[in-house]
């Protein structure tokens, strides 16, 4: 995709992104808040450990799940459909959570609210970048990744806010994702805008981009597509399993290995956040300008450099740690699934967009759960391990993203000989 000069869009197109990136807000706050609540589930239900890693998998899984066929849906049967039916599911699926008195209500909530969350990430960002303009689509999927990071902010800042609570708190925790997502649901179902976005996007695409879904069969024997597919899953696969490690294991990292409070890991979690969040903003601006490969790079080695000075210290030198938290976040924008979600809608036709990122978004997930399991006796077989292991997922990350990069470069030279040569005639 050639990079033109970012310009004002209009703000029809700024009110579906925050609608269609509530999808992300609500996966990532509904992740955090399962997480922040376990301690309390497990002591008010007498749940013991295996059912405290069930719920815990369940979610991961039902995640994946929900992509997987969500996409899929989406693309047969409509994304705007499916795009509204998934966030009411959501709805459901968190109102059982709070309901729940036992251990099997919980986990029943959990698994409705990981299917509707997994199905409406594909779907919102295939909603997105079917309506947006062409100068206009990486900052509007890009923004998705902003409100992924303020989800993670807004939960974790309630879940301190509650911690003394009890299940009161979790009700609350629960709430806030019920208050947020009843009044999205409206808005993606009678917004006026969204209604003259789906209009004029029918009358500017073409009778092939309007075709059905691409039928499943030809996605996967297809041979530009299936290359597509390769290279943006194994970038998210390699980039994911250093993301999904932190996310889920820098706190416990801190204490165990750090020595770290609970206060001071999640003080320091919370703040290196707010410089993913700023970072998050600037890259959501530059998607569609010829900045984008160069952050990218920039991003790639600063990731690789933070784990790399977290390996030499064994994450044993407290401070040493928080400025690797912030290198951190300084790079995930610029080189993570920020990107990945661009590059997926730029490299797949739009009728088998959500289709093929459930795919890629459902396979990395099932990696990533699987990586969890062993990561703590990872841990404590060797820290300094954990993150050379992470610092060579990085790399190679890196070296896929290059690949992108380079074949999109080819494709863009071979459009714009193709329209020269059109001219021409």
């Amino acid at each position: 995709m050639n990079k033109t000069s970012t310009t004002t869009l209009d703000k029809r197109y700024w009110k579906l992104a925050i609608a269609g990136g509530m999808a992300s807000y609500l996966d990532s706050a509904a992740i955090i808040s399962v997480g922040i609540s376990l301690a309390i589930w497990k002591t008010s239900f007498g749940l013991d450990p295996w059912a405290i890693g069930f719920i815990s998998a369940a979610l991961t899984l039902s995640i994946a799940v929900g992509a997987l066929v969500g996409g899929r849906i989406a693309d047969v049967f409509g994304r705007r459909l499916v795009f509204n039916i998934d966030l009411a599911l959501y709805i459901v699926g968190v109102l059982i959570i709070i309901m729940a008195r036992s251990e099997t209500g919980l986990i029943a909530g959990v698994i409705v609210t990981g299917l509707a969350a997994g199905a409406d990430l594909p779907t919102s960002i295939a909603v997105i970048s079917e309506r947006a303009p062409a100068n206009g689509q990486g900052r509007l999927v890009a923004f998705t990744q902003v409100m992924w990071t303020i989800g993670i902010l807004v939960a974790t800042l309630l879940g301190f806010l509650v911690a003394d609570l009890g299940l009161t708190g979790v009700t609350i925790l629960f709430l806030h994702l019920i208050v947020v997502a009843v009044p999205t649901l409206l808005i993606r179902i009678f917004s006026k805008s969204f209604q003259e976005l789906e209009s004029e996007t029918k009358q500017k695409k073409s009778g092939e981009e309007n075709e059905a879904a691409i039928p499943l069969a030809t996605i996967l024997t297809s041979p530009i597509i299936m290359k597509g597919i390769l290279l943006t899953a194994g970038f998210y696969i390699f980039y994911g399993l250093v993301a999904n490690t932190f996310g889920q294991f820098k706190t416990y990292f801190l204490i165990t290995v750090g020595g770290a409070t609970q206060s001071t890991a999640t003080g320091f979690s919370f703040a290196a956040t707010l410089v993913g969040l700023a970072c998050a903003s600037i890259f959501a601006r530059s998607a569609d300008s010829k900045w984008r490969n160069h952050l990218f790079y920039f991003g790639a080695a600063l990731l690789i450099i933070s784990l790399s000075v977290a390996a030499l210290s064994e994450g044993k030198i407290l401070w040493l740690m928080l400025v690797v938290l912030i290198l951190y976040n300084l790079s995930n924008p610029f080189a993570g699934e920020a990107i990945y979600k661009v590059w997926t809608q730029e490299t797949f036709p739009v009728n088998a967009r959500a289709t093929v990122q459930g795919i890629t978004y459902a396979i990395a997930r099932f990696v990533f759960a699987a990586f969890a399991l062993v990561t703590p006796a990872i841990i404590a077989w060797s820290p300094s391990g954990l993150f050379w292991m992470l610092v060579g997922l990085a790399t190679v990350s890196a070296i896929i993203g290059n690949l992108i990069i380079r074949q999109s470069a080819k494709s863009d030279l071979a459009s714009n000989e193709v329209t020269l040569s059109e001219k021409v005639a």
